[in-house]
């Protein structure tokens, strides 16, 4: 793997960069102390200047896709971009977004989705097959979504599948998770640097015993592990997103997951009390952190199918 971005995609980040610095991303608090606040301005910058569509471009690709989901999900604010960068441009039909995405059918399908309370779309993945429904606005809509208070970060919904016009698309589903694991990375490795830049911010600014908390070796040793960790993880996410295949994406998903929780432990703990009140953003990072990393099962999942596409599956 190049570990440089090629001119396009430096640029793309750059201009990206800008974009993320607008006002529309900053921390406010919600009206009811509501966890989540969705950044429907940052998401109509990204409409306007056609950001969701540079994973079918060939200068850019699924690489520079996969950077903005993780760049994206570093803001405090929350924005559906995982599954509208990184399979939306690969479906054959030009479903309307925001998108909601679910793993399965059955008993699992019935569980809380993601961005179902803004979605206009909903994406399925079967073993054997991937569906989608458009869905409905008015009265008809209210049949179908039932929103669900969470303390995810996330909005989050439940979808009455039954009642849905599911219409099967041409796609080949395993392409599609693998694609979904390396979109599912890249938040993840997102979200646990934006809790760690928020930390790393606090512990140069909060003074103990006369002198910053960061500059305390412990703390220090600490977040610079957390920090190298984030790191690993998002250039085994990145490499997954070139590579395009099952281990890469598998091992770029087991890699964020299996990190999320020791490094979620370690941001509250120096941020003390203040990271537990809803007065500071850090719990729109850790709570989104703790929700991904169990989606496709968890680490012990990915590691799994790592372990199948590296060696080929062993029977008991």
């Amino acid at each position: 793997m190049f570990l440089d971005f090629n001119e396009d995609q430096a640029m793309f980040a750059n201009v990206l960069a800008q974009m993320l610095a607008a006002p529309e991303t900053a921390f406010k608090h919600m009206p009811h102390w509501q966890r989540f606040d969705y950044g429907e301005g940052l998401d109509k910058i990204l409409i306007d200047n056609g950001f969701f569509d540079a994973a079918s471009e060939e200068t850019l690709g699924p690489v520079a896709a996969a950077n903005m989901v993780h760049e994206i999900a570093k803001m405090p604010v929350v924005v559906e971009s995982a599954a509208s960068a990184l399979l939306h441009p690969f479906l054959d039909t030009d479903m309307p977004r925001p998108l909601s995405v679910i793993m399965g059918q059955g008993k699992a399908a019935s569980n809380m989705v993601r961005f179902l309370p803004q979605a206009q779309s909903v994406l399925r993945i079967c073993d054997d097959r991937v569906d989608y429904a458009d869905l409905p606005d008015g009265p008809a809509r209210d049949d179908l979504i039932t929103p669900v208070d969470s303390l995810y970060a996330y909005p989050m919904g439940r979808l009455a599948v039954d009642r849905v016009n599911w219409r099967p698309l041409n796609v080949n589903p395993d392409e599609l998770r693998i694609l979904w694991r390396v979109a599912l990375a890249a938040e993840l490795t997102g979200v646990l640097q934006g809790g760690l830049d928020a930390v790393l911010t606090y512990v140069r600014e909060r003074e103990q015993f006369g002198q910053p908390l960061g500059a305390f070796q412990a703390i220090q040793h600490r977040l610079a592990i957390a920090a190298v960790r984030i790191d690993g993880a998002k250039w085994q996410m990145l490499r997954a997103a070139q590579s395009q295949t099952k281990a890469d994406s598998a091992l770029a998903l087991g890699t964020a997951q299996s990190c999320a929780t020791q490094i979620g432990y370690d941001l509250h703990q120096f941020m003390g009390a203040m990271g537990l009140t809803l007065e500071h953003p850090l719990h729109r990072w850790t709570y989104r952190a703790r929700l991904l990393r169990s989606e496709m099962g968890g680490a012990s999942r990915a590691f799994g199918a790592y372990a199948d596409a590296r060696w080929g599956a062993v029977n008991a």
